[in-house]
């Protein structure tokens, strides 16, 4: 049997909408909408905005509700707009009163969203999230045997700024005193690492890269002429056409020997060197003949970024070397470095900013972003002190790689009662099985880390960064951080709910049964063994 509806009986009049209907109180939109503290990170905007000059600003109810929307969904600007427009519970989300068909605004606002936030607001949102979580109990921080610890001094009691009270020293005159009492313990475990997000750029080998500079010297050559054609007898000579021909047969060689590399990239050279030369004669005559350079502040920094790129190129090129300090591989953008991963695969350089985040109890935050390579055990104190000043206390337990345990910082965990959850140093004493499997267990907790790492990277979009600018790539990193923990968190009531049901379901049944589960069996075994006396066990006996 064949159902099948002619078009023309199908019209957008004829079609019955349920929007008049209640909402699903049940759908995830309607249940983080009632989590989020939609106040409290409108406060982050205001603080940068105007309060009476100006055009009126988008509400800011449905600019973050954007930001989170796009984020979770891992969408692009034009695909959230267009996303919202057809969701009703997104749009329920973000904050409008009614469905609409007209879009909230227009996709390259957040753009300007991102700059006006930068790194600084994204990342005090995120802190809201987990101040929330942490006041509705989806963060728990509970003590557990290890880390019930002594309370350890505060900084100030080490840095001798405040003096602790006791009954038998004697303080000293004009210091303040700090009872002990009112030192909170060390709670929760942090979950210490680094990643890169590599951001959407073309793979950075030499002679692309002077290449791209050498056909940007030509057009820079190019706006100066038209520019003032009357300043120069004949055009000047960039040999663009032979140049080309040469970086397209290099480029379609499939095995490139390194003596072949090194003289394309030779003949590059030359080429740019030529133009860089001529374009800083043109605008020393220029500026003789006392006229104005056509190039607009685009231009310029695109000047800038290809001699800077000659020189590192040359530098190379002379001592033979593939490192150089602040190796730019991007034109567009040159803030972008190469970030080493010291990991196999094939694939141990990335191109993005480098992230030192941490994780306590699936809740991830970043502390460190940063487009220069670092050293992330130089941050490990940094970013305990961050949790504490989040949480109020520091972490019971550490749980960080290798790198991340030098002799300074084993020393300031343990000032602190901060149990480390590394390898000792020294010689490795005997251990029994157990204790064994017991720091093996407890290693093995630093995969949760990676995880977060991995799904934020293939579920939310941290493998590709699109965002051209510093402070908007810094942004969307703590956006996407954002996102995830908000899923998490509906994920946390959710499974929270459900486990209050079950233990309310217990209790009224043990209220409203008569005999405990061992009484049932018993009697349904004798039950068995009157109605089939042929299964009854004559070796068993039945107690009722």
């Amino acid at each position: 049997m064949i159902r099948y509806t002619p078009s023309s009986a199908r019209s957008l009049s004829l079609f019955k909408a349920t929007f008049e209907q209640s909402l699903s109180a049940k759908n995830r939109w309607v249940r983080m909408a009632d989590l989020v503290p939609w106040d409290k990170r409108a406060g982050v905007f205001l603080s940068s905005m105007s309060q009476g000059e100006g055009r009126p600003s988008v509400d800011l109810r449905i600019v973050l509700g954007v930001l989170l929307v796009k984020h979770i969904e891992d969408l692009s600007d034009e695909r959230t707009i267009e996303y919202i427009q057809e969701n009703i519970y997104a749009q329920y989300f973000v904050g409008l009163s009614s469905f609409q068909t007209d879009p909230v605004f227009v996709p390259h606002l957040l753009v300007t969203i991102r700059k006006r936030l930068g790194k600084k607001g994204a990342a005090e949102m995120n802190d809201l999230l987990l101040k929330e979580a942490r006041r509705i109990k989806a963060i728990k921080h509970r003590q557990r045997p290890s880390d019930k610890t002594p309370p350890p001094p505060p900084p100030e009691i080490l840095e001798g700024k405040v003096s602790q009270s006791s009954d038998i020293e004697d303080d000293k005159e004009g210091v303040p005193k700090v009872e002990c009492s009112e030192i909170p313990r060390n709670r929760g475990t942090l979950i210490v690492d680094a990643t890169v997000a590599p951001s959407h750029i073309a793979y950075p080998t030499d002679t692309r890269l002077l290449s791209e500079c050498r056909q940007i010297s030509e057009d820079l050559i190019d706006e100066l002429y038209q520019a003032n054609p009357t300043q120069w007898p004949v055009k000047p000579r960039t040999y663009r056409r032979e140049a080309k021909r040469r970086s397209v047969n290099f480029s379609k060689k499939r095995r490139k020997g390194k003596k072949e590399v090194r003289k394309a990239i030779k003949e590059q050279l030359g080429y740019l060197r030529r133009n860089i030369k001529t374009l800083n004669s043109m605008l020393d005559i220029m500026e003789g003949a006392q006229l104005a350079c056509p190039w607009s502040h685009h231009l310029r920094r695109r000047f800038w970024i290809i001699q800077e790129i000659y020189r590192q190129q040359l530098e190379m090129y002379k001592g033979s070397r593939r490192r150089v300090d602040d190796r730019l591989v991007s034109i567009a953008q040159p803030h972008i470095r190469p970030i080493k991963r010291g990991k196999g695969g094939g694939k141990d350089t990335e191109f993005g900013p480098k992230i030192n985040a941490g994780v306590t109890e699936g809740f991830i935050r970043a502390d460190q972003i940063d487009f220069n390579a670092f050293n992330e055990a130089n941050l490990l104190c940094e970013q305990i002190e961050s949790y504490r000043t989040l949480f109020g206390y520091y972490p019971g337990t550490v749980l960080a790689d290798k790198i991340y345990w030098t002799r300074e910082n084993r020393k300031w965990l343990k000032d602190r009662a901060i149990n480390i959850g590394g390898v000792p140093m020294g010689r490795k004493a005997g251990q029994t099985k157990y204790e064994k499997e017991r720091d093996r267990k407890k290693n093995n907790q630093r995969s949760e880390i990676e995880g977060k790492f991995g799904e934020t990277k293939n579920r939310y979009g941290l493998d590709r960064l699109y965002t051209r600018l510093p402070q908007t790539s810094q942004a969307e990193i703590s956006l996407i951080f954002l996102a995830v923990n908000l899923v998490k968190l509906v994920r946390e009531m959710a499974d929270g709910l459900f486990l209050v049901l079950r233990v309310l379901l217990g209790s009224v049944m043990k209220v409203f049964t008569k005999y405990t589960a061992s009484e049932y069996a018993a009697f349904y075994q004798l039950k068995a063994a009157s109605t089939f006396p042929h299964y009854r066990n004559e070796n068993a006996p039945v107690t009722f």
